[in-house]
């Protein structure tokens, strides 16, 4: 990441970014971290939510291959269903980063409650954790850590997803059309400061958001 901000400090400074319209960018770019946030925020309550049903039911063990074979659909064969039911909208688009973003913060937790050791099961139970009581007792403290790595890999994804369906269906705003606009002549000046942009942003975040949650969660876990 120093080699990526230092080559761009000195393209900045040779002026090689001179006719970059900033203000579009960073519209383009937040209007993209917008959909980004919303289809990662439905995805994570539907993912823990369902991961937790599955991994408290009898039937986990059922579902469980059911997940994996929907899991490996690639994602952009089904964008022209998403198209065909919710048009060329930011709703499309939210939803269809919401399919990809979904599946590692589900498959996370299922793994983290499948392996779970005999010993902690047995606690919960001797402790009052049963029946729907598991679930916020048991499970759900369990599958922290999991959420958290299910996340990160979850918005990486995430990223591709919402920037790959924005140039595909070329919508009026995003950053995926600003690249796309932005390289129709070939690769220039605005489509290499939109890709250190989205760098910077995917840096900050991860060190503002990510390693204080996964320093934390060590943290605690390994007490």
């Amino acid at each position: 990441m120093l080699f990526v901000i230092v080559a761009g400090l000195l393209l900045l400074g040779s002026g090689y970014f001179k006719g970059v319209g900033w203000l579009a960018l960073s519209q383009a770019v937040l209007y993209t971290t917008y959909r980004l946030v919303f289809a990662y925020l439905i995805a994570l309550v539907l993912g823990v939510s369902i991961a937790l049903l599955v991994g408290w039911s009898p039937f986990g063990d059922v579902l469980f291959p059911v997940f994996d074979i929907l899991q490996n659909v690639p994602s952009f064969a089904l964008i022209p269903f998403f198209i065909y039911f919710l048009g060329y909208t930011d709703r499309m688009i939210i939803l269809f980063a919401v399919s990809s973003i979904i599946w590692p913060i589900l498959f996370a937790i299922l793994a983290i409650i499948k392996s779970a050791h005999t010993d902690l099961n047995d606690a919960a139970t001797i402790f009052g954790a049963r029946g729907l009581r598991r679930i916020p007792f048991y499970l759900a403290p369990l599958s922290l850590p999991a959420i958290l790595t299910g996340s990160i890999v979850g918005i990486a994804i995430g990223w591709e997803a919402v920037i790959g369906a924005e140039i595909i269906t070329n919508v009026a705003s995003g950053f995926g059309s600003f690249i796309k606009d932005a390289t129709t002549t070939g690769i220039n000046q605005e489509a290499v400061a939109g890709m250190l942009f989205i760098l910077v942003i995917v840096f900050v975040i991860n060190r503002l958001v990510w390693a204080p949650l996964l320093s934390e969660s060590s943290r605690r876990y390994a007490e």
